[in-house]
């Protein structure tokens, strides 16, 4: 028996309570600025390693944003935590995407630190299916890392017949993106004063839908406004 106690003594209960006190949970530093978080860590014995990662809209320069291993882990002391933590903005050539491929304009663009805002198609017979035509941001504008990108992509030659969408009770925006999509361009707006209705819906087209274009003609749109003038 007491053979047996000095077995279990040595290898069980001790290394459990030498364990034990060598080991912490995480704490949750996401969200905490860099120097705030180290204190945190290096008061429990860790080790910290940053990680500097691109200008993002969605947290604020300088604050951790995840820590490997996870929050609430329970971790040795001096391991190593790795922090990867937003970084600043910066400036940024604005590249030509004009006649680049869709998919190699957006890698490029999350690789310099830019964030892609809309996208839109055209018909054009000067470029190819699923290239750029325009981008917004122009091309060698200095702009800030975090900056929203506008593309416009080719659908390329336009069909033989342009036919009419419905937009009525869309939002302008939905409006005018289906009027691209239909080949055609957005002509005049008007506003009308309708306390009823939401701002920015379509109440009216000069156009009647499914009419049959032979060529990529202009809709005018009425839109309804809360503000009288």
């Amino acid at each position: 028996m007491i053979a047996l106690g000095l077995y279990l003594l040595e290898n069980v209960l001790l290394p459990l309570y030498v364990g034990n006190n060598n080991e912490h949970y995480l704490p949750d530093v996401r969200g905490k600025f860099r120097e705030a978080g180290q204190i945190d860590l290096n008061r429990l014995g860790f080790q910290t390693e940053v990680i500097i990662k691109g200008y993002s809209n969605k947290h604020e320069p300088g604050t951790i944003i995840n820590i490997s291993p996870r929050p609430f882990t329970k971790v040795k002391e001096g391991r190593t935590i790795k922090m990867t933590v937003a970084g600043e903005r910066r400036d940024v050539v604005m590249p030509d995407f004009t006649g680049t491929s869709i998919r190699n304009a957006i890698l490029e663009i999350h690789r310099i630190d830019l964030e892609v805002d809309t996208l839109m198609e055209e018909y054009n017979t000067q470029f190819e299916e699923g290239t750029i035509t325009y981008q917004m941001p122009k091309a060698e504008r200095v702009i800030k890392s975090g900056t929203l990108v506008t593309l416009m992509v080719s659908k390329g030659d336009p069909p033989d017949f342009f036919r009419v969408p419905d937009l009525l009770n869309l939002s302008l925006r939905k409006a005018e993106g289906k009027i691209l999509d239909a080949g055609l361009k957005l002509g005049d707006i008007v506003y009308e004063y309708h306390p009823d209705l939401i701002s920015d819906t379509v109440i009216d087209q000069s156009l009647t839908s499914g009419m049959r274009l032979t060529i990529p003609a202009r809709i005018d749109l009425v839109i309804s406004t809360d503000q009288k003038e």
